[in-house]
C-alpha cells in the first residue's frame, strides 16, 4: 500500500490491500463525460462490501494516465482496475490490463458509455459499484488499429469525422453530439476506400467503415447489433452513401438495433481487415477522434480481456 502511495501520490488513498479479499483499484477519471465525480468516494464507501473488498482510488491527471495507473495496478496483482469515467477511460485502462490476470471493471460515467452498455453494466454508479462486490467475469476479445487497441468500435468516415468534431465542442452529451452531427452531414463528402478481408480485395465509396467489436458507440446507437464481443472476430461495417432524406430511416434504425437490415450497410465478420483510404484522416478508436495514417490495419486478439460484469 505504501508503493500504491508513493506512485499515485493520492491524497484520497481509501484502503489498504490484504491477502485474504478482493483486491480492487479505482480508476477515476475526473473530466470524463457530463456527470459530477465530487461524490464518487462517498458512493464507492456506501456501496463496496468492506469485508469482501480493499480497494484504493486513484485520480488520472492527463491524457494517457489512466494506463500507468492499471499498469501499476498489474504490478501490484490487484484483481480488477475499475475505469471511473467514459469509453476513453476504458480504452486507456484496458490498454494495460490485455493479457493479465488483473480484470477491467467499469463505473460507467462517459457521454455514450458503449461497452458498459453492452456488457449490461449499470449506469447508475451506486449498483455499478455493488456489482464489484460479487463480479460475474467475462473473457472478452480485444482489437488494434494500427497497433492501437480498442475494445468496443473504431472507424473512419463521417462517424470518425464527427468525432473529431465533437471534441472541439465546449459542452458534452448527447444533445451536442446530435447537433453536431446534424450540422456536418450535409457538408460531408464519403470518401473511397480499398478494403481487403477474409482474402479478398474490393474498391467501394463509403459514408464511413466501422470496426464492431460491440454492437454499439454508445447511447444505444447500434451500428452491428449482432456483434459478438467474444468470438474472436470483429464485424467490419461499410455504408455506402445514401440520399439525404434516408438519413431520418437510417437514424431510427440505428437507435432501434436494425440498422444490419439495412441495404445501405454491409456487415462482414473478420478476424483481420486492410482499410486503404486516399490520405491520412480522422479515425475513431472507442469514441476518441486522432488522425491515422491512410492504411489501416485491423487485428483481434481473441480472449485476451477480463471484465468483471
Amino acid at each position: 500500500n505504501a508503493t500504491f502511495r508513493k506512485i499515485f501520490r493520492n491524497p484520497h488513498s481509501i484502503h489498504s490491500f490484504s491477502h485474504s479479499t478482493l483486491k480492487i483499484v479505482f480508476i477515476v477519471n475526473p473530466r470524463a463525460g457530463t456527470r459530477s465525480k465530487a461524490r464518487i468516494e462517498d458512493l464507492i464507501g456506501q456501496h463496496i462490501d468492506r469485508a469482501a473488498v480493499a480497494y484504493e482510488i486513484v485520480y488520472t491527471q492527463a491524457p494517457g494516465h489512466a494506463t500507468e495507473l492499471a499498469a501499476e495496478a498489474v504490478r501490484q496483482h490487484a484483481d480488477c482496475a475499475v475505469a471511473v469515467g467514459g469509453d476513453g477511460t476504458m480504452n486507456e485502462t484496458a490498454t494495460a490490463l490485455v493479457g493479465t490476470q488483473t480484470a477491467l471493471g467499469v463505473i460507467p460515467l462517459g457521454s455514450g458509455n458503449g461497452l458498459a452498455r453492452h456488457l449490461g453494466i449499470p449506469l447508475n454508479t451506486a449498483k455499478a459499484v455493488q456489482r464489484l462486490n460479487q463480479p460475474t467475469e467475462k473473457t472478452i476479445d480485444s482489437c488494434t488499429l494500427n497497433g492501437r487497441p480498442f475494445f468496443c468500435v473504431a472507424g473512419t468516415g463521417f462517424d470518425a469525422y464527427i468525432g473529431l468534431k465533437f471534441g472541439e465542442q465546449k459542452t458534452r452529451g448527447f444533445q451536442t453530439y446530435v447537433k453536431t452531427t446534424l450540422t456536418e452531414f450535409f457538408t460531408y463528402q464519403p470518401s473511397r476506400y480499398k478494403i481487403t478481408l477474409n482474402g479478398r480485395t474490393y474498391e467501394s465509396e463509403a459514408f464511413l467503415v466501422s470496426f464492431a467489436n460491440a454492437g454499439q458507440y454508445g447511447n444505444n446507437a447500434y451500428i452491428s447489433p449482432e456483434a459478438d464481443i467474444a468470438d474472436g472476430l470483429v464485424d467490419v461495417c461499410l455504408m455506402r452513401p445514401f440520399p439525404p432524406p434516408m438519413a431520418v430511416p437510417l437514424g431510427v434504425q440505428l437507435f432501434g438495433k436494425t440498422l444490419h437490415q439495412s441495404p445501405y450497410l454491409k456487415v462482414t465478420p473478420a478476424a483481420t481487415a486492410i482499410v486503404e483510404r486516399p490520405e491520412a484522416a480522422p479515425v475513431h478508436i472507442d469514441g476518441e477522434p486522432m488522425m491515422m495514417e491512410a492504411r489501416l490495419e485491423l487485428a483481434v486478439r481473441p480472449a485476451s480481456l477480463r471484465v468483471f460484469v
